[in-house]
């Protein structure tokens, strides 16, 4: 190992910068470092390592070799600042091309923060930061600064863009440092004309460079990565100009608008993958150094920037360049679009954790991201008609919105929230499936939308396996108002032998003086209205008239005067909670049996397993823990009719229990998502890793 004091200047990436000072506009001269590692890898320059662990290429007269004992004292200080320091997060003098975006090109602009004020449609809003903390992290965890990488946007232009790859012969080791010959770098020490007005011109070619990833005002002659494909080279010339059209930068064609120029480059994205590394270079190199005539490019260069990365991953060899330019852009508030660069972020992270939007976005969505809106104010029900506004943007997924209702409710443990759900309800469609967690909000209400069909996002509670917790005034409203149809339909009520339990009687009796002042009666319940207060089955049993019912609700009306709707309500789940089918979900299902004639049962699914009920007693004829659940498969005969097979039991002995029903897709879901938090509770119980159970779907048409 050699060690020499260098002083030199620089900013770029390709050279091993010294200079301490982070002033851009004006770069110190020099500054003396020590540097190990001396290579010298062509003529003029060596290449090495500074004490800081970064690396890259200096001219050699910069150099001075070091003596033995000034050296010795350097690895002592070495080695002792491995043993003293601590990680620290710097952002590198290398992105001084990048950093030249907002400090240089976009005086103009006076520092305007995506602040535009135009008439919005009332259902977008402007929200730029509403899902990050005081650290800038989005709700993507991440880091909240840039790593100290030096994955530069030149640096990837420089291995990967065409122009590099035509001009420079350059060879990478695996993890992207320089070697072999630069055949440019060399020419420049050995170039020593003068231009025309007699200034050295050994500076043009670092310009090129820069200009390599750097704005233009003019539409691009090749695309910037090389294809083989000459079909691609012009559909990436076509992204461009709809980039530069859409960014004000082009002209229009008549009757073309921005949503045009956003749809050209999404489709042509979706059809071509290979093309979407490009587009990212092309948005990167717009929104660098951009100095548009037009004052609002940029701006609308980093809007467009948030739409494609809500829709497309990129390769794994630009994710790093692409996550660098992004994140140095979205924690330095200094630059003027650092709130949509932080967008922007957000929405690449959700790409790579959800796999990107599915469906084009509507012209609304466009014009309000267009014009600074990136949330829409959608409404979400809850049982009982409750409605909550929330602010959905371009990758708001289901998770994310189960999410922030469960913490309104004070549910804050990840695998109590994967109780709940969120139904899609479609006004003329009797069936109804929950949606996936991983599915973008607008990628659904999009196509409802544009198919003219009425539909409600609902939120409830489709799993029951942790307590109730009656500690938090709207979920209390949410589970009541999930039991209280089932309890009034008589689904939680099992009477033997068509007679009801004597302790039984005595809870329906004073869950109906609490219904009633949960309705906010302050009366006593009158004859007339006590029959719809008690479940349908109890007014066809003959041991008990509907006068002994009246007088029995009235005795305990006076202990419910003195509460509130709400305390009422939090009695009536108390109370109902010990029942045994409380927390159940209940379907209509033929229960087929050999060559037997199917049989009409009620299916209850709760926290115990799989129960066949009597229609009419709702006694359990037979039940399986999920434990003895294997596998689940859905058939659909010839004639449509739709049978869900369970297998069951054990690895010795097994049976196959077919039921008819047209929600066997629901049931199925239900089945597994009872499993999966059966199995993860268990294991957080043990101190063991929760780990999902996979249930077959095959569906044999």
């Amino acid at each position: 190992m050699e060690y020499s004091r260098v002083k030199y200047a620089s900013f770029d990436d390709l050279l091993l910068p010294f200079n301490r000072n982070r002033n851009r506009k004006r770069p110190a001269s020099c500054v003396a470092n020590r540097v190990s590692c001396v290579k010298e890898y062509i003529q003029g320059w060596l290449y090495g390592v500074l004490d800081n662990g970064e690396s890259g290429i200096f001219p050699c007269e910069y150099v001075a070799p070091l003596g033995k004992q000034e050296a010795k004292r350097g690895q002592r200080r070495e080695l002792e600042s491995l043993v003293q320091s601590k990680p620290q997060q710097k952002v590198r003098r290398g992105q001084y091309i990048e950093d030249m975006a907002s400090y240089n090109s976009d005086s103009h602009m006076n520092g305007t923060l995506d602040r535009e004020r135009e008439s919005e449609p009332p259902a977008w809003i402007e929200s730029k930061m509403e899902n990050f903390d005081s650290e800038g992290r989005s709700e993507v965890n991440q880091s909240p600064q840039p790593a100290n990488d030096a994955k530069s946007l030149l640096q990837f232009a420089l291995f990967n863009f065409r122009e590099s790859l035509d001009k420079y012969e350059m060879l990478r080791t695996r993890d992207g440092s320089i070697r072999g010959s630069i055949k440019l770098i060399e020419s420049l020490k050995t170039k020593k004309g003068k231009g025309k007005k007699g200034k050295d011109t050994s500076d043009w070619t670092w310009k090129e460079l820069a200009d390599m990833v750097k704005y233009t005002k003019s539409p691009l002659m090749a695309s910037l990565l090389k294809f083989e494909a000459p079909e691609l080279n012009k559909l990436a010339l076509e992204c461009f100009i709809a980039i530069m059209r859409y960014m004000g930068d082009y002209p229009m064609t008549k009757n073309q608008t921005e949503v045009d120029c956003v749809y050209t480059i999404l489709v042509t994205c979706h059809k071509y993958p290979q093309l979407r590394d490009e587009v990212y270079c092309q948005l990167m190199k717009q929104t660098t150094n951009n100095k548009s005539p037009k004052p609002d490019s940029c701006q609308r260069g980093w809007r467009l920037f948030s739409i494609v990365v809500a829709y497309f991953e990129c390769s794994d060899a630009l994710k790093p360049y692409l996550f660098k330019y992004l994140e140095t852009a979205a924690y330095d508030k200094r630059r003027a679009y650092h709130g949509t660069a932080m967008v922007c972020l957000q929405n690449l992270r959700k790409t790579f954790k959800y796999g990107g939007r599915k469906n084009v976005p509507s012209i609304e969505e466009i014009s309000a991201i267009s014009a600074g809106r990136n949330s829409k104010r959608q409404i979400y029900r809850l049982p009982g008609g409750t409605e909550r506004v929330i602010n959905t943007k371009s990758t708001t997924v289901v998770q994310d919105i189960i999410e922030e209702i469960c913490t309104i409710l004070n549910v804050r443990n990840q695998l109590e929230m994967e109780e709940f759900s969120l139904y899609c309800i479609v006004e003329g469609d009797p069936y109804t499936m929950p949606l996936n967690r991983e599915e973008y909000i607008l990628d659904v209400t999009t196509e409802l939308l544009k198919n003219g069909q009425v539909f409600y996002l609902i939120f409830c509670r489709s799993v029951w396996y942790y307590p109730l917790r009656l500690d938090n005034h709207l979920y209390i409203e949410v589970i009541f108002n999930q039991v209280a149809p089932d309890y009034l339909e008589g689904l939680l009520l099992v009477m033997p032998g068509e007679r009801v339990k004597d302790q039984n009687v005595a809870d329906i009796a004073k869950v109906a003086a609490l219904l009633h002042r949960a309705a906010d009666m302050e009366h006593t319940p009158a004859k007339e209205e006590v029959k719809y207060l008690l479940p349908k089955p109890i007014l066809g049993v003959r041991d008990i008239r509907p006068a002994q019912w009246v007088e029995y609700v009235q005795q305990n009306w006076p202990q419910m005067t003195a509460l509130t709707t709400t305390e009422a309500k939090a009695q009536c789940l108390d109370i109902l909670q010990k029942w045994p089918l409380f927390g159940s979900c209940f379907f209509i299902v033929k229960w087929i049996r050999g060559d037997a004639m199917p049989v009409d049962h009620i299916l209850a699914l709760n926290k115990e397993g799989v129960h066949f009920l009597d229609v009419v007693t709702h006694e359990t004829t037979w039940k399986y823990p999920f434990s003895e659940v294997i596998s689940t498969r859905k058939v659909r005969a010839e004639d449509g009719t739709l049978f869900l097979d369970m297998k069951c039991g054990n690895l010795m002995v097994q049976k196959i229990t077919r039921i008819q029903t047209d929600q066997a897709h629901e049931v199925s879901r239900l089945i597994r998502q009872y499993i999966n938090i059966e199995q993860k509770h268990r294991g957080v119980s043990n101190g063991d890793a929760p780990h999902d159970l996979t249930l077959s779907r095959h569906i044999d048409k």
